[in-house]
């Protein structure tokens, strides 16, 4: 599936909010598996980058292949695959899940994050405090407009049932998210999607 968040912005989302990897997360839009793939990277302590290549590997006259080499030795040690986490991501189509399931293999980090089916009108958690880190349709590239706003409405009516010590940061360019969902949020932060114009819709709950 086509990922609707690059990688850095979805670790920039992460680091933008207290969540810590002790904490729950959800992602109910996970959609490719983005933001709960960078969040089970930064609670296993996976430096960014440890699955590819760079040009500058190949950059011998300036730098010496020895220091990649001591660089990624160094973040290996650092790296703890067998962290305890409570990472779960969801999203209404089945192929989509499979398909963020793989990514999180690849990335090596399956075995920390829950997927499973389940449509947004049906989001809830046992548990008394967490954390809703998300990237849902935007009504601009993936859906139409109205098909959006009805998303943020069964979002907007599953929220209000969790306790309000649970935390939202959801990002959006619809200028009608908040009307929509159904409450304002506690803070907004100017981000970009791409050449998208975005807000990143802060709701703290409480301390």
């Amino acid at each position: 599936s086509k990922a609707p968040i690059a990688e850095n912005l979805a670790a920039a989302m992460i680091s933008l909010t207290p969540w810590r990897k002790d904490r729950i997360l959800v992602d109910p839009f996970c959609g490719s598996g983005t933001i709960p793939i960078e969040a089970a990277m930064m609670a296993a302590n996976i430096a960014p980058g440890m699955n590819r290549e760079f040009t500058a590997h190949q950059w011998e006259n300036i730098i010496d292949k020895k220091l990649w080499y001591e660089a990624v030795d160094e973040a290996n040690d650092f790296m703890d695959i067998n962290v305890e986490t409570d990472i779960q991501a969801f999203d209404i189509d089945g192929k989509i899940v499979k398909s963020a399931r793989e990514n999180a293999k690849l990335a090596g980090v399956d075995h920390l994050i829950h997927f499973q089916e389940r449509p947004v009108s049906q989001l809830n958690h046992p548990k008394k405090y967490g954390f809703v880190i998300t990237n849902p349709p935007y009504g601009e590239r993936i859906m139409e407009r109205r098909e959006a706003e009805e998303l943020y409405r069964a979002f907007g009516m599953a929220w209000r049932k969790f306790p309000d010590s649970w935390k939202l940061y959801l990002l959006s360019s619809h200028t009608e998210f908040e009307r929509t969902f159904g409450k304002q949020a506690d803070k907004k932060r100017k981000l970009y999607n791409g050449m998208l114009k975005c807000d990143l819709f802060m709701y703290l709950g409480d301390k």
